[in-house]
């Protein structure tokens, strides 16, 4: 009854947000309980990575007819986002679409392959880069006094973002703080707000000229001069 409340009394935040400023919202669920209220607020209803696979979870936020963000997990092939965005399709929602955040290589880091950018194409849907969660290295800051929490490389926000527009991806997630040494969650990967505009502007820029959502011809026949 608790976490209903407390949802209920998030959702009221998002929808003051959404109404004041006329913004459409896009927020994670992590039950299928949670699903049919946020789909009263939120306009893009987003899978975190580690719930990508969960069968139950797709199902019941697919039914709310809201688009579906689909974020691959850290642990999953690109092919695996195509069954992922099925699910959603075969409960009645063609709104899908799914989302790169980088893939664990190794212990603390996340590395962003080009590659998947092009392959999870075959999910028949568009693709999302999410630029910041990219750039997280879990549990990779040592805190004072004992424990972890997760680090990142801030810095390279804006090579990740332009690889993913120049590779043509239909759409860019970013966290965004006016106070990113302040922010309680994702400080290390937060974009900081005075630096935005700048970099969109570069970002769309590529978009206009990068022909990255058109296969290349190529051409294996013998050249001859």
């Amino acid at each position: 009854m608790a976490s209903s409340v407390a949802l209920f009394n998030q959702l009221k935040i998002l929808e003051k947000v959404k109404v004041a400023y006329d913004l459409p919202i896009v927020t994670d669920v992590h039950e299928s309980i949670q699903c049919e209220l946020v789909g009263r607020v939120a306009d893009i209803i987003q899978i975190p990575a580690f719930l990508c696979r969960q069968t139950d979870l797709l199902v019941a936020a697919a039914k709310t007819g809201k688009i579906i963000n689909i974020k691959k997990g850290q642990f999953c092939a690109p092919s695996v986002m195509v069954n992922s965005a099925e699910k959603v399709r075969l409960a009645g929602n063609p709104n899908v679409m799914v989302c790169e955040r980088g893939t664990m290589f190794g212990y603390n880091d996340l590395i962003v392959d080009p590659r998947n950018l092009e392959w999870m194409r075959e999910a028949n849907c568009p693709v999302v880069a999410d630029v910041t969660h990219s750039l997280q290295q879990p549990a990779g800051k040592k805190l004072e006094g004992g424990g972890v929490a997760s680090g990142g490389l801030r810095e390279l926000i804006p090579c990740i973002a332009r690889t993913a527009v120049a590779v043509g991806v239909d759409g860019i997630f970013m966290e965004v703080h006016d106070d990113p040494l302040g922010a309680p969650v994702d400080g290390p990967t937060q974009w900081p707000l005075r630096n935005l505009e700048e970099l969109l502007e570069e970002l769309i820029a590529i978009a206009r000229v990068t022909k990255g959502k058109k296969a290349f011809k190529i051409d294996l026949t013998p050249f001859r001069d």
